[in-house]
């Protein structure tokens, strides 16, 4: 019988394969449901109650290898104890069950920003999905119609792991070098192969996404699929139930901290890092070697540690050389810490499509559509000079972001930003990193 519901789950998955890809064509030959999951042995679980069964995220997210193993906690979804490895088993690294979850995608990966990940929601909480690229032809999500499809994910064989603090579905934990050249341990991977992906998430019927504005207090916060958020009610976001979710948040402002602005003035930075501001990831910079004529007739490697420095776009992509940007957005202007409540840092990555857009003025307000997430080894959810929790927002698209500013944004606006922007946004060399992170903040608490 086991061999069977395998055979017969094959077999369905690649029917599948040729189904819609546009909300306007037909329905695919097989719309999967909670009847077929279930006639599959599979048993439903919230993602809700399958968090809980993580346990606790706080300190458990690490990926340094001096940190240990300890440190890095994944839970590997079994049908049978046995199934798990003796160390797993010592340490408590497995989840016994034939579980399925679903949840209607919330994300949309198809300019970069969003990469080889499908956030789900499915009325309790929200989770990432560690897949391959390309995840909007299959699962697609029209956040301008509110349009999206529900997924159902078969959760046997896969890890549950918990990376900086933000949990997710994905492959094989591993080990191996990050961007930086260190090594480290990583939680989960992703499920890059297509048909590991088609044998364990499985397209429904399109369904509606609503939204709604949270309440003060945030107990409404599983009422709609987007929340809308403003500053009265943005104080209660730092709890886990939040993270993962697709969030829209009206009227931020954003803040320049610790960087000139197009003023020529310099507002006071955060006591734990300045914005905007750029992360190398790409391991080395490489900066340019001249001649006698200025001309660029080489490149010579320039190794890097975790340095940032003031950034005039929302990312970079040069040479080869692709890097995240930074930017510091929010309610809470007179906040010290980027934990603090109403303190939020826009993400975007040098490999999206939008990296050379300018960041926009220094008390610009708009609007900002994103994933809400958390970057830290460990918080208190309190905020303070030893909790280096950073509050995340990851814009889906460049309309997502400000919209109300940049629709009014003309040439003369671009080339007048240019002027005040870091030399390297427009197209200037990257040899300047003097802007150390800050000596309070030892090479571990930068990592957060």
């Amino acid at each position: 019988m086991k061999l069977f519901r395998i055979f017969l789950t094959a077999v369905v998955a690649s029917v599948a394969v040729s189904c819609y890809n546009d909300f306007d064509m037909p329905k695919p030959a097989v719309t999967y449901n909670d009847d077929f999951m279930q006639a599959m042995g599979m048993t439903h679980i919230s993602i809700a109650d399958l968090k809980a069964k993580f346990g606790e995220i706080s300190g458990t997210g690490s990926t340094n290898v001096s940190d240990g193993l300890d440190k890095t906690m994944y839970k590997r979804f079994v049908q049978d104890k046995s199934l798990a490895t003796e160390w797993e088993q010592k340490t408590n690294r497995y989840i016994v069950g034939n579980y399925y979850i679903k949840g209607k995608v919330i994300s949309n990966d198809e300019q970069g920003n969003i990469y080889k990940s499908l956030y789900i929601y499915d009325g309790t909480a929200a989770i990432e999905l560690k897949l391959t690229n390309g995840l909007f032809l299959d699962y697609p999500c029209d956040l301008d119609n509110g349009k999206t499809v529900e997924v159902f994910v078969r959760l046997d064989g896969l890890y549950m792991g918990n990376f900086r603090m933000m949990l997710s579905i994905g492959d094989i934990p591993t080990e191996g070098m990050n961007s930086y050249g260190r090594e480290k341990f990583y939680p989960n991977s992703n499920i890059v192969s297509p048909i590991k992906v088609r044998q364990h998430v499985f397209k429904g019927e399109v369904v509606t996404l609503t939204k709604g504005r949270l309440s003060n207090d945030g107990n409404n916060y599983n009422q709609y699929d987007i929340l809308e958020i403003d500053k009265d009610n943005c104080s209660v976001l730092r709890a886990p139930k939040f993270f993962g979710r697709l969030m829209l948040f009206k009227d931020v402002k954003v803040m320049y901290k610790g960087v000139p602005n197009q003023e020529g003035t310099t507002p006071e930075k955060l006591d734990d890092g300045f914005y905007p501001s750029w992360i190398c990831t790409s391991g080395t910079l490489k900066t340019p070697v001249k001649d006698e004529a200025g001309n660029i007739i080489g490149w010579t490697p320039l190794v890097t540690e975790f340095k940032d420095m003031p950034w005039g776009k929302l990312a970079y992509s040069q040479n080869n050389v692709a890097l995240y940007g930074q930017m510091c957005v929010g309610y809470n202007e007179t906040a010290n810490y980027k934990s603090e409540a109403g303190i939020y840092i826009v993400r975007t990555s040098g490999y999206s499509r939008y990296a050379g857009k300018y960041v926009p003025r220094d008390g610009a307000t708009g609007s900002i559509l994103a994933i809400y997430s958390i970057y830290s080894k460990q918080s208190t959810y309190q905020g303070g000079d030893r909790d280096y929790a950073a509050y995340q927002l990851t814009p889906c698209r460049f309309g997502d972001i400000l919209p109300e500013y940049y629709s009014k944004m003309t040439e003369e606006d671009e080339k007048e930003m240019a002027q005040w922007a870091a030399p390297v946004s427009d197209g200037g060399e990257i040899d300047d990193l003097s802007f150390e992170l800050p000596q309070s903040i030892t090479e571990d608490d930068a990592e957060e």
